[in-house]
């Protein structure tokens, strides 16, 4: 798929009538209904993308390839676009980072892993079919490659977060082969690693790539055959992340942007290392800096279950209350007590439940942080309360 932000002649046109349909009192989303009955990928403001084909990847993640219409503006790899699905007649929205089509005008890949109790994932591996169509937002997300391009770059991933380095490791292999690449790659068995004939390949055929599988549960580095491996001078009994596998597989990566998504250890190690590296080293202040980290789950709050904390949360001049204990996000704490908020991915990607924290101390799970009042920005799905809270919606 063709990674411009150039939109194409039909959408343009399309656009330019809804605009024209608008200033005579006729609403976007109901040019958009009208075209969705004629074809969905028509639509300009509420886009949509058939599922044109279906792989199984693993026992638990599944491949679906998804064709776009004209209006959809392209995507950079290790971008996220939103996908929304109607699961009994209640919609939601998730974040998946798609892989480019090579070859198909606005065509890319997501791959879904199954989650315990996740709606959609579920939704998603069971029942989506070719021919299907389903809602889809412009791509977004800075979890991408710098520009210009350094000669070296290092990805840590694990289980499903191996998907956006996946879409930039494509990309470097297909027009910057000659950039050298490092994957450091967790799960939980060699059958649990989506992509593992692909990334067999591509370490068999882009000499400047080095591929590092780990198997999580026996912790042995893997050469990509299954069998347990010591190359690059990393011993088998090697079990997690840590500044002495970094300096024997990349001996450079203080120097290096490194790319980092996996579940919420994984995460936090990569933070730990890379911040100890910084703290440590006068010379070079911008260590910690050249990691980049995107979390497709975020850590679970830790609080005691047992405080009840008082929120209060304005929106249009209307002031709703629930309490919210320590073991919760303050978007279940909320929807536990009855209330709608405003959401959609639940994962801190895309900003619909961020309030603006005017009183109170608040949890930050995807970096650990507490965040304190006075106006800052919060995202209910990735907080969780440690005081009573006075917060103030932002959408």
């Amino acid at each position: 798929m063709a990674e411009s932000s150039t939109v194409p002649l039909p959408a343009k046109a399309a656009v330019r009538l809804s605009g024209w349909l608008n200033q005579l009192g006729i609403s976007p989303l109901a040019f958009d209904d009208t075209l969705s009955l004629i074809n969905p990928l028509l639509t300009v403001h509420r886009l949509h993308a058939r599922i044109v084909a279906r792989q199984v990847e693993t026992g638990t993640a599944t491949t679906l390839v998804l064709q776009a219409g004209p209006a959809f503006k392209g995507l950079k790899p290790g971008q996220f676009v939103m996908i929304g699905v109607t699961i009994n007649g209640v919609r939601h929205r998730r974040a998946y980072s798609p892989r480019t089509v090579e070859g198909h005008a606005n065509r890319f890949a997501i791959t879904v892993q199954r989650q315990p109790g996740g709606l959609v994932s579920n939704h998603l591996n069971e029942q989506a079919r070719v021919g299907q169509f389903i809602e889809i937002e412009q791509a977004a997300g800075a979890f991408t490659l710098p520009s210009p391009l350094p000669a070296e770059v290092l990805f840590i991933a694990g289980g499903s977060g191996i998907t956006p380095s996946m879409a930039m490791l494509e990309h470097l292999q297909r027009h910057f082969s000659k950039t050298k690449a490092t994957l450091i790659y967790f799960a939980r068995s060699r059958d649990d690693r989506i992509f593992a004939k692909a990334l067999d390949k591509m370490a068999s055929t882009w000499s400047g790539f080095q591929y590092v599988a780990i198997d999580s549960v026996a912790n042995t580095p893997n050469d990509g055959s299954g069998r347990a491996s010591s190359a690059a001078g990393v011993s088998a009994s090697q079990q997690v992340l840590d500044a002495d596998m970094l300096g024997r597989l990349v001996p450079n990566w203080t120097k290096i942007p490194a790319y980092c998504c996996g579940p919420a250890p994984l995460m936090d190690a990569a933070r730990a290392i890379w911040k100890e590296a910084g703290s440590t080293n006068w010379k070079n202040t911008g260590i910690a800096a050249r990691l980049h980290l995107e979390a497709f789950a975020p850590a679970k709050p830790s609080g005691d279950p047992h405080a009840r904390h008082e929120v209060r949360i304005v929106r249009d001049a209307e002031t709703k209350s629930f309490q919210a204990a320590g073991d919760q996000t303050l978007l279940i704490a909320g929807e536990t007590a009855g209330l709608s908020i405003k959401h959609g991915c639940r994962q801190g990607i895309c900003h619909e439940c961020t309030c603006r924290l005017n009183h109170g101390s608040v949890r930050d799970l995807t970096s650990g942080e507490r965040i304190d009042g006075e106006g800052q920005p919060i995202r209910l799905c990735v907080s969780s309360a440690m005081s009573d809270l006075d917060l103030e919606s932002l959408n």
